[in-house]
C-alpha cells in the first residue's frame, strides 16, 4: 500500500497542477480575469504572446510555445501547489522546448479535418536565431518523468475542453544549442520560430507580459517592457 501511494503521489499533484493551468487560461472559470487584474503578471497577455494563429483559407493553425514562466504564473495561483513542487515540474521541462500545435483543414461548410500527429511531426522544426534547425525527440529519447508529464497532460485538455483541444499535438524540442546556448528565454534578448512545413511563426524576445512597462521619458507614453524606443516618438525607453 505504501509503495502504490508513492507512485501516485506525483501524479495527484501535478494533475492539480495542470487543472490550475487550465484555469488561468481562462477556460474554465471567469474569475480568472478579475483575478490576473491583481497579478503582476497579466496571464491573459502572457497567453497572447506564446500562441500564434494563423487562419488563410482553408486552414486554421494554433502554435502555442509554453515557456516555464507560464507554469510559475499559473501554479503561483493555486495556495496547494507548493513552490518545491513547481521547481520539480520546471526541472523535469527544462532540458526541452514545449511546442503545442493544432493544425487543420477548414472544409467548405466550417468543418474541421485535423492533422494526426504523425503528419505535423513530419513537418514541425524549430529554428535559432543563428539559423539552426532542431528536429523534436521521439518519445524514446524522452525520460520516464517527462514521459509521465504528458501522459497526465493530454488527457486533462481533452476532458475538459472543446475540440480544438483534443487535437493538440505535444512536440519537445531541445532547450540548448549544441554549444550550450540557451534556445529561447521568455526573460532575455533573443528570437526563434517554428517552421511547420513552409510556414513560419516567430517569437522575438522577451516577452513584454513578463516584464514591468518602462515609461517613455518624452512624451509620457507608457510602453511594452520588451521595447527599447518608444513607438510614438522614438526615444529610446530606459531600464
Amino acid at each position: 500500500m505504501n509503495k502504490l501511494r508513492s507512485i501516485k503521489k506525483p501524479k495527484l499533484v501535478w494533475a492539480g497542477l495542470f487543472a490550475a493551468v487550465l484555469l488561468l487560461c481562462g477556460w474554465m472559470s471567469r474569475s480568472l480575469a478579475q483575478e490576473s487584474q491583481r497579478n503582476k503578471v497579466d496571464v491573459n497577455a502572457l497567453v497572447q504572446e506564446t500562441q500564434k494563429m494563423a487562419q488563410q483559407a482553408g486552414q486554421m493553425t494554433l502554435v502555442w510555445w509554453i515557456p516555464e514562466e507560464f507554469w510559475r504564473v499559473s501554479s503561483g495561483r493555486d495556495p496547494t501547489v507548493t513552490e518545491a513542487q513547481t521547481e520539480n515540474l520546471i526541472e523535469v521541462l527544462r532540458p526541452y522546448i514545449l511546442i503545442i500545435i493544432v493544425d487543420g483543414k477548414v472544409g467548405p461548410f466550417g468543418g474541421i479535418t485535423y492533422k494526426p500527429e504523425s503528419e505535423i511531426r513530419a513537418s514541425v522544426q524549430i529554428k535559432d536565431r543563428q539559423g539552426t534547425y532542431y528536429h523534436p525527440f521521439s518519445e524514446d529519447k524522452l525520460n520516464a518523468d517527462t514521459k509521465n508529464f504528458l501522459s497526465i497532460m493530454k488527457p486533462i485538455f481533452v476532458n475538459m475542453l472543446g475540440p480544438m483541444e483534443q487535437n493538440m499535438c505535444f512536440f519537445l524540442f531541445p532547450a540548448e544549442s549544441a554549444d550550450g546556448r540557451r534556445i529561447a528565454e521568455a526573460k532575455k534578448d533573443g528570437a526563434f520560430s517554428v517552421k511547420l512545413g513552409e510556414r513560419e511563426f516567430r517569437w522575438r524576445l522577451p516577452l513584454g507580459s513578463l516584464l514591468a512597462p518602462k515609461m517613455c521619458p518624452k512624451c509620457k507614453e507608457k510602453c511594452s517592457g520588451a521595447w527599447n524606443f518608444c513607438p510614438w516618438c522614438g526615444t529610446r525607453l530606459l531600464k
